[in-house]
């Protein structure tokens, strides 16, 4: 049995970069290998969203059981417009170098929040017309 499992640590060790995740990449040498997602749990009532910052094992329910919690999010807007964002930024770079993988909506809080780069976001650009604007009604 332990040969089995010395086996599969070492595959994990072999890995490339890209395989283990952006932040493992990131630090590398100080990450552990478990299945932990830094995402959004929903609290509030119907109609009005309010969202802890939880890590967790990514194969719990969204609103279950959780490991740590890392902060809290409200989507909606108070009356200076303001979403309001708070972050145990301890703990979030703690579950981040244990190897922990934001889900995209975290990942741009903490971008925001100037903990992680930013994530690049694609941008969408219009069609071209071929020959039907102006310039082809000139020819």
């Amino acid at each position: 049995m332990n040969s089995v499992l010395s086996g599969w640590a070492g595959l994990w060790r072999t890995a490339p970069a890209a395989a283990k995740g952006m932040i493992q990449a990131a630090v590398p040498g100080t990450q552990r290998n478990i299945a932990v997602k830094m995402r959004l749990q929903r609290w509030g009532a119907k109609g009005f969203p309010f969202y802890r910052i939880v890590a967790a094992h990514t194969r719990s329910p969204r609103d279950g059981k959780c490991l740590d919690y890392l902060g809290t999010y409200n989507p909606l807007a108070n009356k200076h417009g303001e979403k309001l964002v708070t972050l145990n930024i301890k703990r979030i770079k703690y579950w981040l170098v244990c190897g922990a993988q934001p889900t995209p909506t975290v990942a741009f809080l903490l971008g925001n929040a100037n903990v992680l780069p930013a994530p690049l976001r694609y941008h969408w650009k219009e069609p071209k017309n071929k020959g039907k604007g102006e310039e082809g009604a000139k020819e």
